[in-house]
């Protein structure tokens, strides 16, 4: 568990400098909040289409750690041409491909993950709060550095960030393949599913305003006054707060399941837009992001387990896959270009007004969803024993 827990720390302890300080970055190069949403839109759209295939990769040749490292040390290359561009053509360019790599190793670090905590049973988000952890540190370090050095050495420190987290990766085990491999038309019969199409849906319409607030609240706490380092101290609240959460989740699922505790997060969104809305000053923000204990970890821990648990095991990578997709990619378009442009029109606590209706909408269907099918909400959506047969068979 030591050194799955540091690798997740590692990873996105580096990758927190991207999704939190990128924004920065690029008004650093003259881009408005208008390109800068369209810029992070282009890479979330990109991953739409990299995540499903990594996902598949892994699935199909029954390894995620080596898949996992690939797409790390491709990153790390792609990014050295993303911080040596200055225009918005050239700029989109790099961060596109940068994104085709990048966004395959937070999901397939999951997949890592949750296989391990089931083989050892180990709660998940015990492991998941490292990662936390490691965003929080790295954010409020990242803003001091920043504020004394400037936002152009961010490359820097990424670059030795991720160089020491692909040395991490290669003393990780992976995880042990499945009898059962993995084939298009069984993807088909997945994808055909009613209820694992409606609850990425329902995922979908959550995840929207926070991954607005991934890629503008930088923008937002900027606009109000705040410095770097009060931008690094606002995640290190907002990530830091979910460490006691990621503690007892797992025991609020035991007792309501996946489910009830997805319609909790929504519902706990809701109310944190709202408040965002209505916020003037920087300190504000920043005590406002400790409500990210009460949202996120319950939102990410039910939503991968649920998957985890209607989904076959030996497509899993690819199951999680269409979480990252929905999540990040989907829900980073709509949430990063939809939200850049209000910003740039109508200001950022109109942005967050329409991210709290969101919200209030995915937390309501979820909750009808709930009552009206409560009694198959659980189950695998294929019939896994079937499976099972033909393993024994073959």
């Amino acid at each position: 568990m030591l050194r799955v827990s540091l690798f997740i720390y590692l990873l996105f302890s580096c990758f927190s400098m991207i999704v939190f300080f990128l924004p920065l970055y690029l008004q650093h190069k003259g881009l408005d909040s208008g390109q800068i949403g369209t810029i992070i839109a282009g890479g979330a759209l990109i991953s739409m289409f990299s995540q499903p295939f990594w996902g598949f990769v892994s699935d199909k040749r029954k390894t995620v750690k080596h898949v996992l490292l690939l797409a790390m040390i491709c990153s790390l290359f792609v990014s050295i041409g993303l911080f040596s561009v200055s225009t918005f053509i050239t700029i989109m360019f790099f961060y596109i491909v940068f994104m085709f790599f990048k966004s395959a190793v937070i999901p397939l670090t999951e997949t890592l993950c949750v296989t391990y905590a089931q083989d050892h049973n180990k709660e998940y988000g015990r492991i998941r709060l490292w990662g936390e952890i490691g965003v929080g540190v790295t954010a409020l370090l990242l803003g001091l550095l920043m504020e004394r050095y400037g936002i152009g050495y961010i490359w820097v420190t990424y670059m030795i960030s991720l160089c020491i987290a692909i040395i991490a990766a290669l003393f990780m085990k992976d995880t042990k393949a499945t009898a059962k491999p993995i084939n298009l038309p069984e993807l088909g019969k997945l994808f055909s599913q009613p209820r694992f199409i409606w609850f990425l849906f329902l995922l979908l319409i959550v995840a929207i305003p926070h991954r607005m607030n991934d890629s503008m609240l930088a923008l937002f706490l900027s606009d109000l006054g705040a410095s770097e380092s009060q931008l690094g101290t606002a995640w290190l609240v907002a990530t830091i707060s979910t460490v006691p959460t990621l503690f007892f989740v797992g025991k609020l699922i035991k007792k309501w399941n996946e489910f009830s505790v997805f319609i909790i997060a929504a519902f706990m969104y809701t109310g944190r837009w709202i408040i965002y809305s209505l916020a003037e000053s920087p300190n504000v923000l920043i005590v406002s992001q400790a409500l990210h204990s009460i949202t996120f970890p319950l939102f990410l821990v039910a939503s991968i387990q649920y998957l985890s648990t209607i989904v076959p095991r030996h497509m899993r990578a690819t199951g999680l896959a269409t979480f990252a997709v929905t999540f990040g990619g989907i829900g980073g378009i709509i949430g990063s270009a939809g939200g850049g442009y209000v910003i740039e029109y109508y200001g950022p606590n109109a942005a967050y007004g329409i991210g709290s209706l969101f919200a209030l909408i995915g937390a309501i269907a979820a909750l009808i969803t709930y009552w009206v099918n409560r009694n198959k909400l659980m189950e695998p959506i294929l019939d896994v024993e079937d499976d099972v047969v033909e393993e024994k068979v073959g």
